[in-house]
């Protein structure tokens, strides 16, 4: 590869770390951090699009109701194969649900329980909702009643007769952590983690007594009763069976190892449908004779083969795969399940960038997704490139966008949607990461290597202009005239002068006290998304002299940040998305926020929306 030129990194930091960086560490870093509570929700949420993480579904006639992460999916199956999308509700959480008459439940996490009406499919709408006290992991109806497996709070009991206002009527603590329920007559079966099955008397649900348990020798995860035997996932120990024909002493008569972690399970017919993680798939057993399962077939669909759930219905089988969507297996010959259709979701999204009425966005096996956002409460696919792997950051001129994955910076032509294609993927030194472009340049960061300009006259044959030897990981890039601001992991804060594109230098670095991910300008100040130490503000006026003139720690880890008039918005990828008053640059302050049910991948402000790629799905707020 032809470098026109490329300057050392190493001995000019020596010296502008010890003018710099070590000098602002004298001066002090806060002594202590200051306890920062969880912010009010003062952002609107407008729409989520690009829904990961499925996690379990139920099947009425000729639609099935999905939980996901973000909430409800209902999906068309008339067509006998690939599954259509009608609708969804964001709910801010879903791991589990059931259905009754046009009420689903949905088990919804850190968000408790949710009651939607679905009497309409194509209109969702939410009913009623209660706190549960823990993480509602499995939600399994009876008469006027709701059970909740509610994590390390056991079971809840609530009576939701009047759906709008479900009201807790009993709680029972478990050993373990509750991780799945299933109802048999008045006998609730607890799948409870390392606290085994768990057998609860819930004839009266106001009451419910614990009245028998088994140590599975796993992790239980979910059961299915069939008869007198239950099957439950049990991890990585796999299938465990128990004779629950006298539910105070149930006994273990069978255990088989599955092909991964066997994470969830259902019966019908004699079969049983395991789910499995960590590339397992799916695998089907013969369980006609419950102490002797067999294994009849694994089968794997996709990828990574994620089997988070499972669900049989008559001769079809409904794999709910955490990064790949609903896959429908014919299992009419158990041996050999054959794929009939799917409803593909993407794995990830982690970066976003918008331009005009479009907004793009792109993650692990997503491909480049194009919406039009006239109507952000609506936004409307306009296009679509194939899917890609090891995507890492984003940025669009048009008529092209700039994506970097797998050593490459990938140039697509998107000036004639819904066509997206691609001009040229021109292979980088090292590992791209953040692109930024501008006129005739794209400016880039490279792990294990350093920052790059790419010359993009001619996007059908880019060449590298010029570089910067800088070690270790640099997330965040940002430009300001001929100026380039860059974060790096390892190295700090530095800022480059870039006003010859073959020869760009180093004017100076800061040290701050985390992990700088991202930086934001608003005229001498640099917000820095500073990782483990929330926000940091430094007057980058000079750069010899950079300073720290504030900083507002949180617990979390800040990863993105983006600035509009006096306001910081940061992504914290263990929260979601923090708001700060930065009219004082030397004294940020909270001033609210929005809770993300994923883990935030940076942030972007277009106008009035603040855009967020949550990692498993994409928000639009404002």
């Amino acid at each position: 590869m032809n470098h026109k030129k490329k300057t050392g990194f190493i001995l000019i930091i020596v010296a502008t770390v010890i003018t710099a960086g070590l000098s602002a560490r004298a001066g002090g870093m806060p002594p202590a951090r200051p306890a920062i509570p969880a912010p009010e929700e003062s952002l609107e949420y407008v729409s989520s699009i690009l829904w990961s993480k499925a996690y379990d579904l139920v099947v009425d006639g000729n639609f099935a109701y999905c939980s996901f992460l973000n909430g409800l999916v209902v999906l068309d199956l008339a067509g006998g194969r690939s599954p259509d999308f009608v609708s969804q509700l964001y709910l801010g959480g879903g791991f589990d649900i059931a259905k009754a008459g046009p009420l689903v439940y949905i088990a919804a996490g850190n968000e408790g329980l949710k009651i939607v009406d679905v009497s309409n499919p194509r209109s969702p709408l939410l009913k009623g909702e209660a706190a549960t006290g823990g993480v509602a992991k499995a939600v399994a109806l009876a008469g006027r009643h709701a059970f909740v497996a509610d994590g390390p709070a056991g079971l809840r009991v609530f009576d939701v007769g009047e759906p709008r206002f479900p009201k807790l009527v009993a709680t029972l603590d478990t050993p373990g952590e509750a991780e799945g329920i299933t109802l048999s007559g008045t006998t609730a079966y607890v799948a409870d983690g390392d606290g085994g099955l768990q057998v609860i008397d819930v004839r009266n649900p106001a009451d419910p007594k614990k009245t028998g348990s088994c140590d599975t020798q796993g992790s239980a995860r979910q059961t299915a009763v069939s008869g007198d035997f239950a099957f439950v996932a049990n991890g990585a120990a796999g299938l465990a069976v128990l004779d629950i024909g006298d539910p105070a002493v149930p006994k273990p008569v069978a255990s088989l190892m599955t092909s991964s972690y066997a994470n969830s399970i259902a019966v019908a017919n004699g079969i049983a449908c395991v789910g499995t993680l960590y590339d397992g798939g799916f695998q089907v057993l013969d369980i006609r004779d419950p102490a002797a399962p067999v294994s009849l077939a694994i089968r794997k669909y996709t990828m990574y083969n994620e089997a988070w759930g499972v669900a049989i219905e008559g001769k079809t089988a409904y794999v709910v795969d955490y990064f790949a969507g609903i896959h429908v297996m014919d299992i009419t010959n158990p041996a050999n399940p054959a794929i009939r259709g799917f409803y593909q979701t993407p794995s990830s999204i982690v970066a976003a960038a918008v331009q005009g009425k479009n907004l793009f966005a792109i993650g692990e096996l997503s491909g480049l997704q194009v919406f039009d956002i006239t109507d952000p409460a609506a936004p409307n696919k306009a296009g679509a490139s194939p899917i890609s792997r090891g995507i890492q950051a984003l940025d669009v001129q048009a008529p092209y966008a700039y994506v970097t994955e797998r050593g490459v910076l990938n140039i697509l032509d998107v000036s004639s949607l819904p066509a997206v294609k691609t001009v040229k993927s021109f292979r980088l030194p090292g590992v791209p990461r953040a692109v930024v472009v501008r006129d005739r340049y794209a400016y880039l960061t490279s792990d294990h290597y350093g920052f790059l300009i790419v010359d993009i006259g001619d996007p059908r044959a880019p060449r590298i202009s010029g570089s910067l030897e800088m070690p270790g990981f640099a997330y965040g890039l940002t430009l300001a005239g001929e100026r380039a601001y860059v974060c790096n992991s390892d190295t700090g804060f530095h800022v480059l002068d870039i006003s010859d594109p073959a020869g760009p230098k180093l004017l100076g670095s800061f040290r701050t006290g985390g992990e700088p991910r991202a930086v934001s300008l608003k005229g001498n100040a640099a917000y820095i998304a500073d990782g483990p130490e929330g926000l940091v503000v430094l007057d980058v006026a000079d750069p010899l002299k950079i300073k720290m003139i504030g900083s507002v720690p949180f617990e979390g880890f800040a990863n993105g940040v983006a600035i509009r008039g006096n306001f910081a918005y940061v992504s914290d990828e263990t929260f979601g998305v923090r708001k700060f008053d930065v009219s004082r640059p030397a004294a940020p302050k909270p001033a609210g926020g929005f809770k993300t049910p994923g883990e935030p991948y940076g942030i972007r402000v277009e106008g009035d929306l603040v855009i967020v790629p949550d990692s498993f799905s994409l928000f639009i707020l404002k």
